[in-house]
């Protein structure tokens, strides 16, 4: 028989194992909740630590998943620690990191779903480009 997340020794074994391997830094980057058995568990932050951040990573998926969603969220943290960010986004998903985000209900929901406080933000981007578009010429 499978324990339900409202089961306190289920959560608390599942914290101790949260906080012994994925121990929080200040420097870290704040991703999402922890989940267990399929249900957002929203006392147990995940965050990701910015010192793997220089390994290889690949974040893949079919549309709709979160991919876009999950590299602005990197993108977001890091910038807000003053670390610099390289995004190459040929269909130009990201470049709303320049502009200050609004919400909506779906956001709304998810926020609360999750117990974020939304404050939405705009963060430093400089485009660089290869074409005749907009942004800082990378050729001649």
């Amino acid at each position: 028989m499978q324990a339900r997340v409202g089961c306190m020794a289920e959560r608390d074994k599942y914290k101790q194992y949260l906080d012994k391997y994925y121990p929080i830094d200040v420097n870290d980057v704040l991703i999402g909740k922890a989940k267990l058995e399929g249900q957002i568990i929203q006392d147990m932050p995940i965050y990701l630590p910015v010192k793997n951040l220089n390994r290889h990573g690949l974040i893949a998926g079919a549309t709709g998943s979160g991919k876009t969603k999950t590299i602005q969220l990197l993108a977001e943290g890091l910038s807000k620690q003053g670390i610099n960010v390289l995004l190459m986004d040929i269909k130009g998903d990201l470049s709303g990191l320049a502009a200050k985000g609004q919400s909506n209900d779906a956001l709304a929901a998810r926020t609360k779903l999750l117990n974020f406080d939304f404050k939405p933000s705009a963060y430093p981007v400089e485009f660089l480009s290869i074409s005749e578009q907009v942004g800082i010429r990378l050729r001649g």
